[in-house]
């Protein structure tokens, strides 16, 4: 910290304090310090908004990048006043603020945080400081051990196994598989997150396709096929919602191995269509679900999740950086933890909503940092030829 410059550093300490935050959010804690949890969460929240505020006072742009980027704020802020949702007002402040930003760090950050959240949240439930909730599901008992659901067991055991690879992207994965062995291990002995399981398999495979491919043309190749899978996934994941038919044997069958996940999508669409800033639901019937528990909105796919929730236009403008994101990598030939990390998320988000969380998915800065701005954001090699930019090569401009 000490060797960063006073506007980067108030950006990785707001990213730090978000994600401790929604990590505590996540666990059965009542309280931190002897302050009560809604109490700390809104002394948190004005601390983040302070830093990130200072750090956008302190980029250089131009006008028009200043007024394009409090556009996307302004928008977002109105779909969470709207929604009763906040996840995307935080992910476009982090992204408008993301100008000098670099991976690096970020992960640093999200595998300390990680890591502590398991241990002191295991810990303090194995010594009954906290409760450690317990479900059942088909005859499976699943232990939290201090979170508030198993998933969001599964869900840090991911993350930390995330971070640690986008830190050490390019190396020798065997290390990486060692830690993935073992997350698989303690999330199928206790939580049962079956998400989180195949999602690290599907981790071990990315790793393996980003370390053993070598050649330019391939890696070219690999990467628009990559480009692909996130449009078939986000097109795909709306189709359904609007269109699912149970007596079709492929979506039936689809919709079964995703845990009912489109026919709750399709359910929600159905009670209440897209608008444009989105809808909060909660005057309208509950869904039953897990275990006949009525639910105001349930939609765990990202993509369809972002349409209902947070509506047309902020959708449309998340949607838009996403794929314009990726576009450009593709066509810049970026094989680095950026378009890893990106494309990794997208394909959560078909099974969890935190694929697009800001802080589960903070890959998402280099929208901003790339698009906003023209800045390089890191200073490992960003192309399939393997060239190695400089941090300050470009300038920061608006493009």
């Amino acid at each position: 910290m000490s060797r960063l410059k006073v506007d980067e550093a108030l950006y990785y300490f707001a990213f730090a304090i978000f994600s401790i935050q929604c990590a505590i959010e996540r666990t059965t804690f009542t309280e931190i310090l002897f302050i009560p949890i809604d109490e700390f969460t809104s002394l948190t929240q004005a601390l983040i908004v302070f830093s990130l505020i200072s750090k956008y006072i302190m980029q250089r742009a131009s006008f028009k990048c200043w007024a394009f980027s409090l556009a996307i704020v302004l928008i977002s802020f109105i779909s969470w006043r709207q929604s009763g949702e906040s996840s995307l007002f935080w992910a476009s402040i982090f992204i408008v603020c993301a100008n000098n930003v670099r991976i690096r760090p970020l992960a640093k950050i999200a595998l300390t945080v990680s890591f502590a959240t398991l241990i002191i949240t295991i810990l303090s439930a194995g010594f009954g400081v906290i409760e450690n909730k317990v479900f059942v599901r088909g005859g499976i008992t699943r232990y939290a051990l201090g979170f508030n659901h198993p998933n969001a067991l599964g869900l840090y055991l991911f993350n930390a196994c995330v971070a640690f690879s986008a830190l050490r992207f390019g190396k020798n994965p065997i290390p990486d598989f060692g830690l993935i062995a073992v997350s698989i291990l303690i999330n199928l002995t206790f939580a049962d997150s079956r998400t989180s399981a195949l999602l690290l398999v599907l981790l071990a495979i990315f790793l393996t396709i980003f370390f053993f491919v070598r050649t330019d043309r391939l890696r070219k190749k690999v990467l628009t096929y990559f480009l692909v899978a996130v449009f078939i996934v986000i097109i795909v994941s709306a189709y359904l919602m609007i269109a699912y038919d149970p007596s079709n044997p492929i979506q039936f069958e689809l919709n079964k191995l995703l845990s009912g996940r489109l026919r709750l999508a399709n359910g929600y669409f159905e009670m209440q269509p897209i608008t444009l800033f989105g809808s909060d639901f909660s005057g309208l019937p509950p869904i039953y679900w897990e275990n006949g528990v009525p639910s105001a909105f349930v939609v765990d796919n990202a993509w369809c999740h972002l349409l209902l929730r947070f509506g047309l236009i902020p959708a449309f403008c998340f949607l838009f950086g996403y794929i314009a994101i990726l576009i450009k990598a593709v066509r810049q030939g970026w094989w680095n933890s950026i378009f890893f990390g990106l494309v990794l998320m997208s394909i959560y988000g078909l099974c969890e909503t935190l694929g697009i969380h800001f802080e589960c998915n903070y890959f998402l800065f280099a929208v901003g940092a790339e698009l906003l701005y023209t800045n390089v954001f890191m200073s490992e090699k960003s192309s399939a030829t393997g060239r190695s930019y400089s941090y300050f090569e470009i300038g920061n401009d608006c493009v």
